[in-house]
């Protein structure tokens, strides 16, 4: 959720910390800070974007070539300059950032409290500097502290601590950290065979997007690793010392970074939102032609599964959800669709029912870092389920944590809300779909997906009417979105976007059920948008519709026909009638943006929420 930067080498550190930090800003924006190291650690933090916050406080002209810093999502405390990170210890030589909960940190710090530590921020992440000040009272290794230290923490953390020396040291459990590393080697200058990894710099990151620009080679923590950071004997060279949970050096595999990470810059659209919403052009298509070796592993576990969960959290489970109605459609494949926060109240029944023996979970995330997902993922491996996931990350935990995975090849996703990687998603499951069904000798329609950037193209060629649509709107309360079948799945997530992006109510509803109660909502201030393709939903489509309009409701129809009841229409192509979810969303987010901007909102920095969400 919070995203950390940390950097050691030859370079200033502050400047590469503050621009790395605007590339993760994505991940939390409530407060930024940063502390660098020149003979003494010097912290500088405050409330606010990266953007402002440096240019009220001049971040980026610290001193010192070693660094930490941090951008905050609020769990524990206000949104406040106390408890922005980065958090010092009482006596000043240790500086924390944090990312995750520190879920037994009240009992800590109880007890650092009663033995004279004093506190200045409201914040689970200030005990573990705390904690770091006493244990290095004792006589212990910095090797054996962080391995005391890990076994003191409950909860789900990442941290990085520099240390009043210069040393950076930190861990990860069930949150993201990444070494970025250049010109890195096994041995240092001396040739000493150890299990420490020589570079020239050495990054530290909740993302390797903060980093790419500079390296593409990588050391991806596991659970339960700490490492130490400092310069060789020589000062030439980082020295980086990975260590297990009890402190012992270990020795890891250094990753080449193959995903594409470099296109982040917004080029000639005003906001990260509007420039992945106008990449689905390609990103579609692209997602749709995966690998075929991964596709076909993928497939095989499929077939084999005798019970099929697909999980997600937010769009990745409205994704879920047309997974559902695909694979029921196309493959007669029974699965369900659980979203990620509530799998652990119905994991017993489902790994059981039909004494099933090859229980399969799927698992959607962007990211491949959502806490809520990724504990599904270890709940049903306990249970015995196989693990795919469908990633835009292949390198990320959940990928990492699967038996199999396939990545929708999306590229980067800046805007908080979720996009092209959301199409992206739908794309991949369509080819999912289609393959199984091959396999299992059944004759699916040919859908024509190579057409997309074609299609996409002309619906964001009416980008300049949804904006007028937008403005028409703007000062509404409240906004239903009514589907049928499968298109539900879709109002859920124009829905989402509405309310993300311009903190409109909105509710995707199914059509069928507004006589069964949201009709009592419905007057002639309401806005009703119903996704109305020319398919198999079309005619009982039109009588929710009528019932609508006759309570005085103005109507929006996403639609490749023209009808008489829509005061407004979003016209989609006409294609094959299983592939209108993949069109119909995009003008409803361009809806949603447009409606931010009428609203004066920040579509790429929603309030209160963040892209990766990390926490629980």
């Amino acid at each position: 959720m919070c995203s950390i930067f940390a950097y050691k080498g030859y370079r200033d550190a502050a400047p590469l910390i503050v621009k790395a930090l605007s590339r993760m800003e994505y991940r939390g924006y409530d407060s930024v800070g940063i502390a660098t190291y020149d003979k003494t650690i010097m912290v500088k933090k405050g409330v606010g974007n990266v953007s402002y916050v440096n240019s009220r406080l001049n971040l980026d002209r610290l001193h010192g070539r070693v660094g930490i810093g941090h951008t905050r999502w609020a769990t524990h405390g206000a949104v406040s300059d106390t408890n922005a990170h980065p958090h010092l210890s009482c006596n000043g030589t240790i500086a924390v950032v944090h990312n995750g909960i520190v879920e037994n940190y009240a009992t800590l710090r109880h007890k650092l409290a009663s033995e004279g530590h004093v506190f200045s921020s409201d914040t689970d992440s200030e005990v573990i500097a705390h904690l770091l000040e006493d244990a290095l009272t004792k006589p212990y290794s910095y090797d054996k502290m962080l391995g005391k230290l890990l076994n003191i923490l409950n909860g789900s953390y990442s941290f990085v601590a520099l240390i009043n020396d210069g040393m950076l040291v930190g861990a990860r459990y069930h949150e993201p950290l990444i070494i970025g590393l250049t010109n890195p080697s096994k041995d240092g200058n001396n040739n000493n065979g150890d299990d420490c990894i020589y570079a020239d710099e050495c990054f530290i990151a909740s993302d390797v997007l903060a980093f790419i620009e500079y390296t593409d080679k990588a050391v991806f923590l596991a659970d339960g690793e700490s490492f130490l950071v400092n310069y060789a004997d020589t000062k030439q060279r980082v020295m980086v010392k990975i260590l297990d949970r009890d402190g012992n050096a270990t020795n890891k595999e250094i990753t080449q970074i193959a995903w594409e990470f470099a296109d982040v810059d917004k080029g000639r659209f005003a906001h990260y939102t509007l420039k992945e919403i106008h990449e689905q052009s390609y990103t579609i298509d692209r997602a749709f032609n995966a690998s075929s070796d991964r596709l076909r592993e993928l497939i095989n576990v499929l077939i084999n599964a005798d019970r099929i969960i697909v999980t997600g959290s937010g769009s990745s489970y409205h994704a879920a959800l047309i997974a559902k109605h695909l694979f029921s459609k196309l493959c007669m494949l029974s699965c369900d669709a659980i979203v990620a926060s509530e799998f652990i109240y119905s994991i017993d029944a489902y790994a059981y029912a039909n004494n099933a023996s090859k229980p399969l979970l799927i698992a959607i995330s962007q990211s491949g870092e959502t806490a809520d997902v990724l504990n599904a993922v270890r709940i049903a491996r306990g249970k015995n389920f196989k693990i795919a996931s469908i990633v835009n990350a292949p390198l990320s935990t959940l990928a990492r944590a699967s038996d199999t995975y396939l990545s929708i090849n999306a590229g980067p996703e800046i805007g908080v809300a979720a996009t092209k990687s959301f199409t992206a998603q739908m794309a991949l499951l369509y080819r999912i779909s289609i393959e199984v069904a091959k396999d299992k000798g059944m004759s699916p329609p040919a859908l024509d997906i190579g057409s997309s950037n074609l299609y996409v193209e002309r619906i964001l060629g009416a980008e300049a009417y949804i904006s007028d649509v937008a403005e028409s709107i703007k000062n509404v309360n409240s906004i239903y979105i009514i589907a049928k079948g499968i298109h539900h799945a879709i109002a859920l997530e124009g829905a989402l976007k509405l309310k993300e992006l311009a903190y409109v109510h909105a509710e995707g509803i199914h059509a069928g059920e507004l006589k069964h109660g949201p009709l009592a909502l419905i007057d002639g201030k309401s806005i009703v948008i119903a996704l109305n393709p020319m398919d198999d939903t079309y005619g009982e489509m039109l009588t929710s519709i009528h019932e609508a309009k006759a309570r005085g409701a103005c109507i929006i129809g996403v639609s490749d026909s023209r009808c008489s009841m829509y005061d407004f229409t979003l016209a989609i192509p006409r294609v094959d009638r299983l592939l209108y979810p993949l069109y119909e969303v995009i003008p409803l987010q361009l809806l949603a943006y447009h409606m931010a901007l009428k609203r004066n909102c920040n579509p790429d920095y929603p309030r209160n929420i963040a892209k990766s969400v990390t926490v629980k």
